[in-house]
Order: C-alpha cells, then sequence, then structure tokens
C-alpha cells in the first residue's frame, strides 16, 4: 500500500505542476511613449512565433472618449493583431501605465481572440484613469500573454 501511495504522490507531483503552468505559452512585452490620441503607433516583438505560423500584435490607437479636462479620462487602446495560421489564438493584452521614473500608476487587460487568418484584427483595451494620474504618464509598457 506504501508503494502504492507513493506512486500516486510522485505522479501527482508532475502532473500539477503542469497544469498550472499551461495557460501561458509565451509573455512579450514592450515600452512606448504615450502616443498621440487617434494616431496608430506600429508595435514590434509581440508576436508568438513558431516554424508554421506567426501570430502577432502589429500596431496600437489611443482614442479618448471623454472631454479634455474630464476627470476620469476615458478611452480605449484599439490594438491590431494578424494570425497566419489555420487556428485561433488567445492573447491578453495588458497596457500599464508608467510615470516618468517607470513606476505604474494603472493597469488594464483584455483576453482577444485572434482567429485563423486574421488580419489587423481589432482588440480594443478600456482606458479609465484619473485625470490626476493621467497628467503624470508618460509611457506605457504593453505585454502580450499569449495563451494558445
Amino acid at each position: 500500500m506504501k508503494r502504492r501511495n507513493l506512486f500516486v504522490y510522485l505522479t501527482l507531483l508532475g502532473v500539477v505542476p503542469m497544469v498550472f503552468a499551461a495557460p501561458l505559452m509565451m509573455r512579450k512585452q514592450t515600452v512606448i511613449s504615450v502616443p498621440e490620441p487617434e494616431k496608430v503607433e506600429p508595435l514590434y516583438g509581440l508576436s508568438y512565433k513558431a516554424n508554421a505560423f506567426e501570430a502577432k500584435i502589429t500596431s496600437v490607437k489611443l482614442t479618448l472618449t471623454s472631454a479634455a479636462d474630464a476627470d476620469p479620462v476615458v478611452g480605449a487602446w484599439t490594438f491590431l493583431g494578424s494570425n497566419s495560421d489555420g487556428q485561433m489564438h488567445k492573447v491578453e493584452i495588458y497596457t500599464r501605465l508608467l510615470d516618468e521614473g517607470g513606476t505604474q500608476i494603472a493597469a488594464t487587460s483584455k483576453l482577444c481572440m485572434l482567429g485563423g487568418g486574421y488580419h489587423d484584427f481589432p482588440c480594443k483595451v478600456d482606458l479609465k484613469v484619473k485625470a490626476s494620474e493621467w497628467k503624470v504618464i508618460k509611457s506605457v509598457r504593453i505585454v502580450t500573454d499569449w495563451q494558445s
């Protein structure tokens, strides 16, 4: 009986970490200055690449929907993604707003599904931040967590 328990224990020890590690396949990130509203900013290095395909986030556009003096500042980050694979890939996109020293002020994220063969597929990540915080934000760390 002890031998069987040892086998079960060792099996669980090997399987459980794989279950928790499986969802995240690849993480990529880049830092850009806060772009001018409505200007398309190209992005580089936010891809999940294999021998047969590449899924990637290629650009971002900031759209502000609140008035210039509003509190909070409201809008959205519109990311464009492409996927040359025949199957869908999931990517969670994080926007981490940073001050001049690189300290994170605010963060949001959204899970997007990039279908097989999609090109310039939009994924919107909401923006809502206090006006006092928006004034000190200088850059954005964009993180992509490719999950499948």
